[in-house]
């Protein structure tokens, strides 16, 4: 089901202030936007999805999270899936070129999209449109009248690009072309207002620019920031710092409490939608010493578990982190298991036991002084566990297993 042409179209302009006020860094044609949601025209909003992996997280659901609110305003939603611009493949927030993709691998993909996407939004009442559609069926005198359109200075200027220019580092030809097939698709689906992270930036103005040069109206344009992960650096899922959409409450939960105090307002801001009046008065509590950082956290981790765990596991997970990190005592409800190998290498169980991804993670986490086995801290990445009776192995500050081979 569809925004129902019956639907009356929320023109409240203090709704829409704040919409357009809660995240944004860019805003292209901010007035003009303004003006079309005061208008109580059913617009057009585009979020494109490249599906070159299978894990969404936190930074791509605050975008999800603002495209929402436009929803909720009674617009139209077009989710288009990049299944064609993702054989060219987006650099943009690449310092190397990315490895191909094969058609089989992002159909593949895009199985376990829309349950990532739903927790977020109902998927049923989006549009979702594939960018294969239009993008197949150009002729090479059409790629010829939309390259016109920019020149190379515009495109090598890029900060990707520049930055693999100066380090000498190679630039595919295929790479110069995305930002006009993604312009294209703005062109195609005749979008009012494209909604993406901040990386895209250059390749919506480039579907700004497209939109003008066939006569229609640019798009407008809206930027959302890019999440910082717990560990300071930007979330992405090549640096293992994200908090995958699809976590389990008590990790998700125990992620949330590991991040920096500093980032709780913009965590606040983007991913829960408390009163920003509210979410000013918690963080100049802890500014005046009146509140306490532990407790304003813990309301910040059950509020995003919550909208991707549901209420019941995040309340859950708050009293697993109660219970384990803050009381500093060996989960009773620890999962308990049955080694497959009666003494397997350290390495070997943590990936057995799905505790980490993969078995440098688990080195990494050695090194770190992150593992422990019956309360010692094991730093041998070739330690071998002896399975014979229960052992207790906690892993971080959020993993806690009783294992054993019986």
């Amino acid at each position: 089901m569809k925004t129902s042409k019956n639907t009356k179209v929320n023109t409240d302009p203090k709704k829409i202030d704040e919409i357009l006020s809660r995240g944004p860094v860019d805003l292209i044609e901010k007035e003009q936007i303004r003006k079309k949601l005061l208008s109580g025209k059913r617009l057009n909003i585009y979020y494109g999805i490249d599906p070159s992996g299978k894990q969404m997280h936190l930074g791509h659901a605050s975008t999800q999270l603002k495209v929402r609110d436009f929803f909720e305003l009674g617009h139209n939603i077009t989710l288009l899936v990049g299944d064609y611009t993702v054989l060219v493949g987006d650099h943009s927030d690449q310092a190397k070129q990315r490895s191909e993709i094969d058609r089989s691998q992002v159909e593949e993909n895009m199985k376990t999209f829309k349950e990532q996407f739903s927790k977020v939004m109902d998927v049923t009442k989006v549009t979702i449109r594939y960018n294969s559609e239009w993008l197949s069926n150009l002729q090479f005198n059409d790629i010829i009248e939309l390259a016109r359109v920019f020149t190379v200075q515009q495109m090598i200027e890029r900060d990707a690009f520049a930055k693999r220019l100066k380090a000498n580092d190679p630039i595919g030809f295929d790479e110069l072309l995305y930002p006009l097939m993604q312009g294209y698709d703005a062109y195609a689906l005749k979008t009012d207002i494209q909604i993406e992270g901040t990386d895209q930036l250059f390749n919506m103005i480039a579907g700004r620019k497209i939109m003008e040069h066939f006569g229609i109206e640019p798009q407008g344009v809206l930027t959302m920031p890019m999440l910082i992960g717990p560990d300071g650096r930007e979330m992405h899922k090549s640096l293992g710092n994200y908090i995958g959409v699809m976590e389990r409450a008590n990790d998700m939960y125990g992620k949330l409490m590991s991040i920096k105090d500093e980032l709780m307002e913009t965590y606040f801001t983007l991913l829960t939608r408390l009163p920003i009046q509210e979410i000013k008065e918690m963080i100049e509590s802890i500014k005046d010493g009146k509140g306490k950082p532990m407790e304003i956290k813990k309301k910040l981790a059950l509020q995003i578990t919550k909208q991707f765990c549901g209420e019941n596991d995040a309340l859950e997970a708050e009293k697993h982190f109660e219970q384990t990190v803050q009381k500093g005592a060996f989960a009773e409800r620890a999962m308990k298991v049955k080694g497959k190998k009666p003494e397997p290498t350290l390495l070997d169980l943590l990936v057995e036991l799905k505790a980490v991804p993969s078995k440098s993670e688990g080195k990494r986490l050695i090194e770190q002084k992150a593992i422990e086995i019956d309360n010692k801290t094991i730093t041998d990445k070739e330690f071998k566990v002896d399975l014979s009776s229960e052992r207790n192995i906690k892993v971080g500050k959020r993993g806690f297993y009783k294992v054993s081979h019986k």
